[in-house]
């Protein structure tokens, strides 16, 4: 447990002069590029193939222009040829504390194997992140995301056990319990994705609810966009009462090593738990530096088992190295996580793509030629809709209801399929138009 008196979990390192904090990164780097070459056949042979050896790369522009990018389609196929966790393991199996993995929107999840000894460096990383952001021993934590597999949730728990705040892991769902244990505990802190929590807001104020005046007071958001956008950040801070955190990078990178501290003015990257670069989305060898939108770069320090160097997860971001009030010297990205640079759809956490809604759909029988995805706004939450055409060899209604279990099963979200007459759906030559999006844009 940490003195609640001292504004900083470790002092020393959040206040470290940026240039000197490099010099430390890039020897992390070092270390990991040797580690990994020595130890872990994905990067030998990644590295051995792109004709890059650790030893070439003597400062972060080498890092940047030499060392090839990992994606997850690499890493699925590693899973795929490798299996269960791939040949980046990079420690024995006897030293895993923890699987976790993706949502699994494929039904194959990519799994990630955590050793204990980065397992407690996560909790670590996390505890000193969310005491920048102002949770305390004294508070009780309510976490409504889902604790499941998804790694998404989990730090969060860490963390605050680790600053002695109490934990109420009440998991994703069931909205109207969720406001009870609410009232009933007393809880000080939330944490989930900004649509079920908003969603939970509306389910109390139709009960006549004010959560604003019970006992909330902070509020951790992320697995989504939303606590960045202003008007989505207003509505939680004004429905619950609280001050709203926005925090996240991606599964792959646990622990997360972005987000917001108390002065809410954008997300701190905290390089020295992963290196975080921007480069062009069409050459990420190219840096963009600080205060130019690109593509986001992740790098691993301290991970040993899956460590991930230079992964390109396809998000957009930009980064400002303008100084924080609150005093520490990590740069921060003042509007988060921008977006996808691609097609990626992302409901309440759960993040899919139209191929995975196909392959699905092509398992089902009955299933038709042609589909749509409709995305609408439905009060607070946003939904998917399905319309899909049959082709008529199986009853509409038995396609529908074997379709909608299988696509819950195999996107972890609730789905509604309308099933659609065979040629409903106009035919091309060209890339057809599967998505739908109905929802409202939201006001920046």
């Amino acid at each position: 447990m940490h003195p609640g008196s001292e504004p900083f979990w470790d002092r020393q390192r959040e206040t470290l002069p940026a240039e000197q904090r490099m010099v430390l990164i890039f020897d992390r780097i070092k270390h990991q590029l040797n580690y990994a070459y020595a130890r872990i056949p994905f990067y030998r042979q990644l590295y051995d193939a792109k004709g890059v050896h650790p030893d070439e790369i003597r400062d972060l522009d080498d890092f940047t222009t030499k060392v090839p990018v990992v994606t997850k389609a690499m890493l699925q196929q590693a899973q795929r040829d490798h299996p269960p966790f791939g040949n980046y393991l990079g420690v024995d199996f006897s030293e895993v504390k923890r699987i976790q993995g993706t949502s699994g929107t494929t039904g194959h999840p990519t799994l990630f194997a955590i050793s204990g000894e980065d397992w407690e460096h996560i909790s670590e990383a996390q505890a000193m992140q969310c005491w920048a952001a102002g949770l305390r021993p004294s508070d009780i934590v309510q976490i409504v995301f889902p604790l499941s597999l998804y790694v998404g949730g989990w730090g969060l728990l860490e963390a605050a056990e680790r600053i002695g705040a109490k934990v109420l892991p009440m998991a994703g769902g069931n909205t109207e319990r969720q406001i009870a244990m609410l009232q009933q505990v007393g809880a000080t802190v939330i944490c989930g994705t900004p649509s079920f929590c908003l969603h939970i807001l509306e389910t109390a104020r139709a009960k006549g609810i004010a959560m604003a005046s019970g006992s909330l007071r902070l509020g951790f958001f992320g697995g989504e966009p939303g606590a960045a956008i202003p008007g989505v950040r207003q509505r939680l801070e004004s429905g619950f009462g609280i001050r709203a955190i926005d925090f996240g990078n991606v599964a792959e990178l646990h622990p997360c090593s972005n987000m917001e501290c108390s002065r809410g003015s954008g997300m701190h990257v905290y390089q020295d738990v992963d290196y975080t670069e921007v480069v062009n989305p069409q050459d990420p060898h190219q840096s963009l530096g600080y205060n130019r939108r690109g593509a986001v770069v992740y790098t691993h320090l301290w991970r040993k088992s899956q460590p991930m160097i230079r992964y390109f997860p396809g998000d957009e971001t930009l980064i400002s190295d303008e100084p924080c009030g609150c005093g520490r010297t990590y740069p921060r990205m003042p509007r988060g996580i921008i977006g996808r640079l691609d097609d990626m759809i992302i409901i309440r956490g759960v993040k899919f793509y139209p191929s995975d809604v196909e392959k699905l759909l092509r398992e089902i029988d009955g299933m038709g030629t042609e589909f749509r995805i409709v995305l609408e706004r439905r009060g607070e939450l946003d939904e998917v809709r399905i319309e899909a055409e049959c082709d008529g060899s199986v009853d509409a209604e038995r396609f529908r209801l074997a379709a909608e279990e299988h696509l819950n099963g195999g996107l972890g979200l609730r789905i509604v399929l309308v099933p659609m007459a065979s040629g409903a759906f106009p035919r091309t030559q060209f890339k057809a138009r599967r998505v739908i999006d109905r929802r409202p844009t939201p006001k920046q």
